[in-house]
C-alpha cells in the first residue's frame, strides 16, 4: 500500500533475534516502521499510548511471558483485533495450540539463519501488508 506507513512492534528480549528481524525486514525492502521493546511490560506501556498495525511477539521472556501478554492484548479494546504473530524458538505443539487458543493470528518458529529471517520478513510483508485486509 503506497503512502500508508505500517507500524510493527517487536516484543522480544533476545537482542540477537531482534537484530536479525530488523535486518531481514530492511534487506527485504520493507517500508514497515519497526519498534522494539524487550519485555511485556514495556510493550503494554507502549501499546497503551501508540497504535501499531502488527505485533510480533516472542513467548519466552523474563517476567510476564508472551502468552500472558497475548491474553492481555486480546482483552484490551485497543488491541483486541490487532494482528499478533507469535515468533518463538519453541516448536512445541502445546505452545502452538495455546497461542492460537489465546488469540494469536499466526505462529512461526524463529529461523536459525539470516536468510531464514529474510524469508520470514518477505512472507510477512507479502501476506500481512500486501494481501490481508487490516481491521
Amino acid at each position: 500500500m503506497v503512502g500508508l506507513a505500517r507500524k510493527l512492534i517487536v516484543v522480544d528480549d533476545d537482542p540477537v533475534d531482534v537484530r536479525f528481524v530488523m535486518r531481514a525486514f530492511s534487506d527485504a525492502g520493507s517500508t514497515i516502521e519497526i519498534t522494539h521493546v524487550a519485555d511485556a511490560d514495556m510493550a503494554s506501556d507502549r501499546l497503551a499510548t501508540e497504535a501499531f498495525d502488527y505485533i510480533l511477539l516472542d513467548i519466552n521472556m523474563p517476567g510476564t511471558n508472551g502468552m500472558e501478554l497475548l491474553k492481555r492484548l486480546r482483552g484490551d479494546a485497543r488491541t483486541a483485533v490487532t494482528p499478533v504473530i507469535m515468533l518463538s524458538s519453541s516448536s512445541n505443539t502445546a505452545d502452538v495450540n495455546r497461542a492460537y487458543e489465546n488469540g494469536a493470528n499466526a505462529y512461526a518458529v524463529k529461523p536459525s539463519t539470516l536468510s531464514g529471517y529474510r524469508d520470514f520478513a518477505e512472507g510477512f510483508t507479502r501476506f500481512w501488508v500486501d494481501v490481508a485486509v487490516s481491521p
